[in-house]
């Protein structure tokens, strides 16, 4: 990953409605940090994983997720942070969740 390459990170869905990571992370900044069970979000993994990514993962830093619904729908930000405590048998990681459409 190239320096600033997050900056430009977004996503979108089908009707082509658009959040930046900017926005996300606005729209979380008063949210609390919370504590998730790491085996409730372990089939939410859907990016490669990148062994040098995993390793330089630093789990102090809360995951992002989106929760619809009552239900957790994916990752936002985290996947080798998830992973990394996947393969470490922790039971537990930081998150802050975004809830709604």
């Amino acid at each position: 990953m190239k320096v600033g390459d997050w900056q430009r990170t977004y996503w979108e869905d089908e009707k082509g409605n658009r959040i930046t990571i900017q926005e996300v992370l606005l729209k979380l900044q008063e949210e609390p940090v919370v504590s998730l069970e790491v085996g409730i979000l372990t089939h939410l993994l859907s990016v490669p994983i990148e062994e040098c990514r995993k390793e330089r993962a630093d789990l102090s830093f809360p995951i992002i997720m989106v929760e619809k619904n009552g239900e957790f729908q994916n990752i936002l930000d985290g996947h080798h942070r998830l992973q990394k405590a996947v393969d470490e048998n922790r039971t537990h990681v930081f998150a802050k969740v975004l809830r709604g459409d």
